[in-house]
Parts: structure tokens; sequence; C-alpha cells
């Protein structure tokens, strides 16, 4: 099965907002994001790389994410300097209506139960890409962490 066709609809440089929660429906942090995403090998993977802040502090982070054609799944690797400072997030999933959602899980400590990370990407006909990211904890509730509002400003050759 080949790629859906969103990785390359996604190339291009994108700003925005990001609304970040670190308490359950608590808004934590609004404030403006530039990304960029790129074509990596060929185009067969796409780099999402972005800079914001969180609470007036530089925040930037990167994403490599490729659909696999033998497991006819989106597989993404997360890093960023305050979310993931400590390691490297990889998720899985599928595609949905105007994109894709992946579940992936992180360390919160020594001999303590994962908790998961959801990321859901939904680019509408207008040029504009939503990314939304939840916490999943271990009794398995969600609980919206980040909102990516992003809106088309260029395109990558």
């Amino acid at each position: 099965m080949e790629e859906p066709g969103i990785l390359s609809r996604l190339k291009g440089e994108w700003a925005g907002v990001c609304r970040t929660w670190l308490e359950d429906e608590v808004l934590s942090d609004e404030s403006s994001i530039r990304g960029e995403f790129q074509g990596v090998l060929e185009g067969q993977w796409i780099r999402h790389c972005y800079l914001g802040s969180l609470r007036g502090q530089k925040r930037q982070g990167e994403e490599l994410i490729v659909f696999n054609s033998v497991s006819c799944e989106f597989e993404i690797t997360w890093i960023d300097d305050f979310h993931m400072a400590n390691g490297i997030l990889f998720s899985s999933g599928v595609s949905s209506v105007a994109g894709f959602s992946v579940v992936g899980s992180y360390s919160v400590g020594i001999g303590e139960t994962p908790w998961g990370w959801r990321t859901t990407y939904h680019l509408g006909r207008d040029n504009c890409l939503k990314i939304i990211s939840y916490n999943i904890e271990p009794d398995g509730s969600e609980v919206k962490a980040i909102e990516i509002e992003y809106e088309r400003i260029g395109t990558v050759v």
C-alpha cells in the first residue's frame, strides 16, 4: 500500500498558535509557533522542525514522519526540549479522515507504569493543519496536552 498522500501535502512552511495544557482542562500557555515540513532522503520521510515558546521560554523540536508501506501505518519519532527533553517518543498509527493518528508511550520513572501519548494530524482543505496531542494516563483516560493550529505560509520546492 502506498502512502495516502498527506505527507507530500504537508511540505512547506507553517505558522500559527500552540496551546499547552499542563493540567487537565487548564490552559497553561498560548503562544506563536513556526514550523517547516521537508522531505528527507528523496522525500520518503518528512521532517517537521518547529520553533515556539512555552511560558516565555524558547521551545523547539523535531518529528521524523514516514508511512511504513509494509505495516500500512504511519510512524513518528519525536524529540523536543521540553516534553521529550530526556528521550525519544516513538509512535505509530493509521490513517484517519484528512490525516492520521499515532500512539506511543513514554517513561515517567523507573518502576512506574509508562504513560501513553496520542497525536492526531488533520489537514484541512483551507491550508490549515491541526495537530493535537493527548496524554494517556495509566487508567486509559486521555487529557489534552498540546494543540497546534498552523496555517501555510510557504511551500518547499
